[in-house]
């Protein structure tokens, strides 16, 4: 079980997680935008008036790491379903 997932994941960083990365990122820049403000407080951003920036960049990274996680959970049933069913036909 583990091995078909760290196996997944492989295989998804260079293909699916990169389009993903590009559908969402305009660039590695914004990419690192968004996590310098994930680990920037509110408050912080507050102060220096890129709140709502704040927001966005942070829920843009949190989408991209669940969309990644929910993809990998899909190939994961679709490739568990599919050993089952080569295994019953042993």
């Amino acid at each position: 079980m583990g091995i078909i997932i760290v196996a997944l994941i492989l295989i998804n960083i260079f293909t699916v997680y990169k389009f993903i990365f590009k559908f969402i990122f305009t660039d590695l820049d914004d990419f690192n935008e968004s996590l310098r403000y994930s680990f920037t407080p509110d408050i912080i951003s507050l102060f220096r008036r890129e709140y709502w920036k704040d927001q966005f960049g942070e829920f843009k990274l949190g989408f991209f790491i669940a969309i990644c996680i929910i993809v990998t959970i899909v190939e994961y049933g679709i490739v568990n379903v599919i050993i089952q069913q080569i295994l019953r036909l042993i």
